[in-house]
């Protein structure tokens, strides 16, 4: 019997992780920033479990697959982007700015999943997806929270649309009605946008160093997810909680960020590790997820959150832009 157990396990991991480094190849293929190997693999995930269905056999290995690489990536993650001494040369009114528009994310997106009646999980990862960085945000607080597959799928397609609609509708809207200049659509990428590829995306044909302001603006956002996680995961344990990965994860940053030295050494060797690792966890939790569940009530009250949240970002920023300027 335990045999067999061990060999369910197996089976679902080989599974999971084959289809992860499949879609994490066609990912890489599509060679556009806006195709995050994470939402890819969750997408691969759900499409393969329709073309094969429920299979009993892969369950274990498919429900332990995130839990195995979602904490290491958390750990990796940590070391790659949270840079304190960037974070430090950051002009104060553009963190002020930021960390405004990380608080405006968060309070209309609660309040409406408060309002709707929301799944509390659903919530927090729309939440944390839209206020910090898309889909790895989702990635490592959907640990914390053991959140379900059909949670985390609703909540990162709902994140996912809503940046698109800003990205290829809204902003060049607004660009074309407010005559935005370079360093404006810099900021608004940076302290805005949900996905870093996006914003990569984004300010991709601007100079050099509004690039580089860009990503450093957006940087700042992950800071967010050393309060959002242990917040969030303490709401639903009713009970002051801070998974253990969290500490990992702030001390590869401390670690990077202090000793270049390594960081340059191994940042090559941890990106694609870590690009891995997150693709093949999606993809399990997509070949457990429901597709039916994205047009289920709870995924248009995502998707209704999502939307308004970043509608709530975008005023804050254009009432907030005109005290920097």
């Amino acid at each position: 019997m335990e045999q067999n157990k061990s060999k369910n396990y197996l089976f679902g991991l080989l599974v999971a992780f084959l289809a992860g480094i499949f879609a994490f190849f066609i990912a890489k293929a599509l060679k556009i920033p806006h195709a995050d190997p994470l939402l890819v693999g969750l997408i691969v995930g759900m499409v393969l479990k329709l073309l094969i269905g429920s299979r009993e056999s892969l369950i274990p290995g498919l429900v332990l697959a995130p839990s195995i690489f979602i904490p290491i990536g958390a750990i990796l993650y940590g070391a790659i982007n949270l840079n304190f001494v960037e974070f430090a040369k950051v002009k104060g009114s553009f963190v002020v700015l930021t960390l405004l528009i990380i608080l405006t994310y968060f309070l209309i997106i609660l309040t409406l999943g408060r309002i709707l009646n929301q799944k509390k999980e659903i919530t927090y990862l729309t939440a944390t997806g839209s206020a910090v960085c898309g889909a790895s945000a989702i990635a490592i607080i959907s640990q914390a929270l053991k959140a379900e597959p059909d949670d985390v799928s609703i909540s990162l397609i709902s994140v996912f649309l809503s940046a698109c609609f800003g990205l290829f509708i809204l902003f060049p809207f607004l660009v074309s009605l407010f005559g935005l200049d370079n360093y404006t659509f810099a900021l608004l990428s940076a302290t805005t946008l949900q996905f870093t590829g996006f914003v990569k995306g984004a300010v991709a044909s601007l100079p050099k160093d509004l690039k580089t302001l860009a990503l450093s603006v957006k940087a700042v956002r992950y800071l967010a997810l050393l309060i959002a996680i242990p917040l969030f995961s303490s709401f639903l344990k009713k009970r002051i909680y801070i998974p253990w990965f969290l500490w990992a994860f702030l001390g590869g940053g401390l670690i990077f960020s202090f000793f270049p030295q390594v960081a340059k050494i191994l940042t090559p060797i941890f990106k694609p590790l870590l690009d891995v690792l997150w693709t093949v966890a999606m993809t399990a939790i997509g070949l457990n997820a429901d597709i039916r569940a994205l047009f289920s009530d709870n995924g248009m009250k995502a998707l209704l959150m999502a939307f308004l949240g970043f509608f709530g970002a975008l005023l804050v920023f254009f009432l907030g832009i005109s005290f920097i300027k």
